[in-house]
């Protein structure tokens, strides 16, 4: 069984990770186009580098950690024997730290820079500035950037993810709102025959696409409906 998997920021929420966008559609204060756009760095770097700062920061503190959703996706990986993909829209390192594998942050990664001369991408977990010397240059100033996907930008692995997708015998949607594309489209790219489950607070644009929707918190119902698909699983035989 081919096993696709989409988070989105529900997953993370429950480790105390606060999403981007407020009720009134601020991103901490700012409007998207002052943060989270190609122009806003060019136009004002400084603080673009304070906000992504901060939620670097942020995601560095020791209280912030995989919950039990992100450590069963990570245990169900690993006992898997066929086509395992994990994609998510956040740029936490969440999974990571959890355990998973083959994952595809399909935004970017906040735990990453990238320099915006050669797009080399190197791990980070300091402040960046205007004046942040690129590590193998350090005569170049000014050209690291946050590696996230912001506004205007492709999304990573695309090719990858509609291969996965088309491919896919079972997709599992796990918090996220199903708003924003072309994550929202993913489930659009599955076989008729595959298994739709999502799993979140509240339903979504999408839910009436799923063959289940599970409504509930990741930290519970994730782990709970994996279980049921590994039961499944010895049942029928498969591995």
């Amino acid at each position: 069984m081919k096993v696709l998997v989409l988070t989105g920021a529900g997953i993370s929420a429950e480790s105390g990770i606060p999403t981007f966008r407020d009720a009134d559609g601020l991103w901490e204060g700012h409007r998207v186009e002052e943060v989270a756009t190609p122009a806003a760095f060019q136009q004002n770097p400084q603080l673009v580098h304070k906000f992504y700062n901060a939620r670097r920061r942020h995601l560095l503190q020791e209280h912030v950690r995989p919950n039990a959703a992100h450590i069963a996706l990570a245990e169900y990986e690993k006992n898997h024997d066929d086509d395992f993909l994990l994609i998510t829209q956040n740029v936490d390192n969440l999974h990571f730290v959890a355990g998973s594998q083959n994952v595809l942050p399909m935004h970017g990664q906040l735990m990453e820079a990238r320099c915006t001369e050669t797009d080399r991408v190197i791990p980070w977990r300091e402040d960046l500035t205007p004046s942040t010397p690129d590590p193998e240059t350090p005569s170049r100033r000014g050209s690291l950037r946050p590696n996230v996907v912001w506004f205007g930008e492709m999304p990573h692995g695309m090719d990858e993810i509609q291969m996965a997708a088309q491919n896919a015998d079972l997709f599992l949607a796990i918090g996220t709102s199903a708003v924003v594309y072309p994550a929202a489209g993913i489930v659009q790219e599955t076989p008729v025959n595959c298994r739709r489950i999502e799993i979140n607070l509240n339903a979504t644009p999408q839910s009436g696409v799923f063959t289940e929707t599970i409504r509930g918190s990741a930290s519970i119902e994730v782990p709970k409906f994996l279980k049921r698909l590994q039961l499944e699983a010895k049942t029928s035989g498969e591995a």
